[in-house]
């Protein structure tokens, strides 16, 4: 086709495509770089359930309410049962070593604990319990009280692992 000097050819419309489909192949990567970035743990440790690994995910202040996601993955050949305890004698909890503040979950009207789960695990204890598979995955959150903003990192204690000391706040 000519039209005062224009001339389009196969080389010259391959040549124009060519950033367009470079454009387009970074687009699509991009969900899949920031899934990969996200889904990397804060701190990861071992438990003293046999196998057990416990990645702490995030922990993000909104407003006056603090969520932490941890993912649990059991690497043992067998199944193992997993406990996280929320309310009364709890095992699961927050602790502001600057200021000797300790959090723990919140919970609704019916004492239910605000989180993935809210199983009986004993005594008086409620949280969450879950048998895990050999090779399983399973992910957990919890909502707990959020501090001051000044507080910009926390020590979370997980029953069964050593703490997790300093782990920065996301606000969002």
């Amino acid at each position: 086709m000519t039209d005062r000097g224009i001339r389009l050819t196969r080389r010259g419309v391959a040549g124009a495509l060519a950033p367009l489909c470079l454009l387009l192949a970074v687009a699509a990567l991009a969900p899949a770089t920031a899934l990969a970035a996200s889904a990397q743990a804060l701190a990861s440790a071992p438990t003293n359930w046999p196998g057990v690994r416990l990645d702490l995910m995030s922990i993000e202040r909104k407003g006056n309410v603090l969520t932490v996601k941890w993912v649990v993955t059991n690497g043992d050949d067998g199944r193992q049962s997993v406990r996280f305890g929320l309310t009364s004698k709890a095992t699961t909890y927050l602790v502001d070593e600057e200021n000797g503040t300790k959090y723990y979950a919140l919970t609704d009207q019916d004492g239910n604990a605000l989180a993935s789960e809210h199983e009986y695990i004993d005594g008086n204890t409620w949280g969450i319990s879950e048998t895990l598979d050999a090779g399983a995955t399973a992910r957990y959150w919890a909502k707990f009280p959020a501090p001051p903003p000044e507080v910009t990192t926390l020590t979370v204690l997980f029953d069964q692992a050593e703490p997790f000391e300093e782990v920065p706040i996301t606000d969002r």
